[in-house]
């Protein structure tokens, strides 16, 4: 996916960078390309020629002191009112984006972006580590926009995404910060372009583009990724920012990006509520059944809920059924609600194995309708922004915890509400030990829900 200059793991990469060839020509001024990775584990954003700013840092601390970075231990602010984004960008990011940012309605800072801005604009090396729908690609594309240079006809900041749904998202939110606001004119030379190369392109530009599709997954892959960032710019010339929501064994992680030369030194640690992975609004819950008795349990559960919007997880199909000729769990499931659940009309349906056009098509239904129910698999587990989502459902039980948080995630992504959202998870007797795992990996606490049938 491909974005001009414009400003939320599961892993996007962004590179600012000098042009790299004659085929940057072809590309529109300032232009910003959006990449899919198959699956990323965090999001980083690289950037040309680091900044200075007066909350750089004139020397270099070991990497082991770096694990956190809190700028109100080095302004002390003694007013009360809550930060603005604009208190906090002003005189890094052009004003016309911060008209156009406060016109879609991005006011106040949330925690990722009050203390991971100053850092980003100090110019260092970044791992931003927080909470889904904390807002970290906001965060990340607000620094692309304070350094992207609207006279330069090249490519200049890139992302690298582990889905195309969160790829179509981030560029979502670029085209809106790189329009036009409403009250100001600007001249035609500093317009900005955003361009998506995501799988279902057609052009060669994105064919050529798309080589580039992996990601930390394995140590084969390790030679890859150096082989794209240095393919840009060393380290020293750029600056790298890593986003997740999850990054297990995140020492490990700062350690490795040091030693392969991913980052610099220097690479600041911003980790917000590291004993609270997952927002407070969330409240958990599971039922215990029969595998036999699953259908007719989701059905009493939604049938008390009500739920005006909400999303139910079903697990991939394996192989092994593949090649038996059974249906996947997803069509039975959505069957089942046809002849079963009154409000059927408001049902979708989004998996891996649907054509990209359908995907599409099911989302913008999707954001279209007052109200919605989405059977999925977990293509919809990162990327996937529906603020107005306030129920989750585990039909199938996630396979590790981070899947698990990643799904709960997509509920309870308004930063500033207090609105309770539910996470809900129909499970298997022998699946118990499974769950409490989980919660003992991502200190949350699960009531359990006694259901007469």
């Amino acid at each position: 996916m491909a974005a001009s200059s414009s400003s939320t793991p599961t892993t996007p990469l962004a590179i600012l960078c000098p042009p790299v060839s004659s085929a940057t020509k072809l590309v529109p001024p300032s232009s910003l390309f959006l990449l899919r990775n198959p699956e990323p584990k965090f999001s980083a954003l690289v950037a040309a020629r680091p900044i200075q700013s007066p909350l750089s840092t004139s020397r270099r601390e070991p990497p082991r002191a770096l694990v956190g970075f809190s700028p109100a231990a080095d302004e002390a602010d003694p007013e009360p009112a809550p930060p603005t984004l604009r208190r906090i960008c002003s005189g890094h990011v052009p004003e016309h984006v911060l008209r156009r940012m406060e016109e879609v309605g991005y006011v106040l800072a949330t925690d990722v972006q009050r203390e991971g801005l100053p850092a980003l604009f100090s110019g260092r090396d970044c791992v931003l580590h927080a909470q889904t729908g904390s807002g970290k690609t906001l965060t990340y594309l607000l620094r692309i926009f304070s350094v992207v240079n609207t006279q330069r006809s090249s490519v200049q900041a890139l992302i690298v995404v582990p889905t195309r749904e969160l790829g179509i998202q981030v560029a979502k939110v670029a085209r809106l910060l790189a329009a036009k606001p409403m009250d100001l004119d600007m001249e035609q030379d500093k317009s900005c372009t955003v361009m998506a190369l995501l799988d279902g392109g057609t052009l060669k530009r994105h064919k050529s583009w798309l080589k580039v599709d992996f990601m930390f997954n394995s140590s084969k892959q390790v030679s890859s990724l150096r082989k794209l960032l240095t393919s840009y710019s060393s380290c020293n010339n750029r600056q790298t920012v890593f986003t997740s929501a999850s990054i297990p064994q995140h020492n490990r992680f700062l350690h490795d990006c040091i030693q392969q030369k991913w980052t610099k030194g220097d690479v600041v640690h911003v980790h917000l509520n590291p004993i609270q992975p997952m927002p407070s609004c969330l409240n958990h819950r599971f039922v215990t059944c029969h595998r036999s008795r699953r259908h007719q349990t989701l059905l009493h559960i939604l049938q008390w809920d009500s739920p005006k919007s909400g999303i139910i997880f079903v697990g991939e199909q394996s192989e092994k059924s593949k090649k038996a000729g059974n249906a996947p769990s997803t069509t039975l499931l959505l069957e089942f609600f046809k002849n079963s659940y009154g409000n059927c009309s408001n049902i979708l349906l989004l998996e891996g194995d649907m054509n990209f056009n359908a995907r599409a098509a099911s989302l913008s239904e999707v954001r279209q309708k007052e109200g919605y129910l989405i059977i999925a698999t977990d293509i919809a587990a990162r990327g996937i922004d529906l603020p107005e989502t306030t129920h989750i459902y585990n039909f199938d039980l996630p396979r590790t915890a981070v899947d698990y948080l990643h799904r709960a995630g997509r509920t309870g992504r308004k930063p500033f509400s207090d609105k309770k959202c539910v996470v809900t998870s129909i499970i298997a007797s022998e699946e118990r030990f499974v769950l409490k795992r989980y919660e003992n990996e991502l200190f949350f606490a699960c009531e359990e829900l006694v259901l007469s049938l």
